[in-house]
């Protein structure tokens, strides 16, 4: 998902088998994952759509720029990727991981910016956190990790208006 992020060049793993039998650089066209059927099918998805929606994001630094994500307990690792993998696709995608200890952000840096992971679906746990509720009341918005690979695969922020709070 984080390649979805950075470029529109996504190549089958095949590629680098032919390039290393034939022991050379080989064309990429044949090993694109422009046409990848199975993957769109299970995942829903368009691959053309989301690498002309990430060219497009891209122009604009990434599909979450200006943007704060605070993953809260019990979602990296538990049926969703190691928090240090979650760390690298909001890096690659141009967010900036929140850690729950800088919470509240400062109004001056803007605490509307703020998306909060939860599990999906979510516990009480992590709706009564108290980092939670603070980043609640200063503006943040709450989605589940689904939403947050949904938006990735997509490279689009799904319940979200551009330009707000800007």
């Amino acid at each position: 998902m984080a390649a979805l992020c950075v470029t529109p060049n996504i190549l089958r793993s095949e590629w680098l088998d032919d390039c290393y039998k034939h022991r050379l650089i080989m064309s990429t066209h044949h090993h694109t994952l422009l046409n990848d059927y199975l993957a769109e099918k299970a995942y829903a998805f368009s691959m053309k759509k989301t690498i002309i929606e990430g060219i497009e994001r891209r122009k604009y630094a990434g599909l979450f720029n200006g943007w704060r994500i605070m993953v809260c307990d019990d979602v990296a690792g538990n049926k969703a990727p190691k928090e240090a993998d979650l760390k690298m696709m909001v890096a690659a995608a141009g967010g900036e991981w929140l850690e729950s200890s800088n919470v509240p952000v400062p109004h001056v840096e803007d605490p509307i910016h703020v998306i909060v992971i939860t599990s999906d679906p979510a516990t009480s746990d992590q709706l009564q956190n108290e980092k939670s509720k603070i980043a609640a009341t200063n503006g943040a918005g709450f989605f589940t990790i689904a939403w947050l690979f949904d938006s990735l695969m997509h490279q689009k922020l799904f319940g979200i208006k551009r330009g707000l709070g800007h």
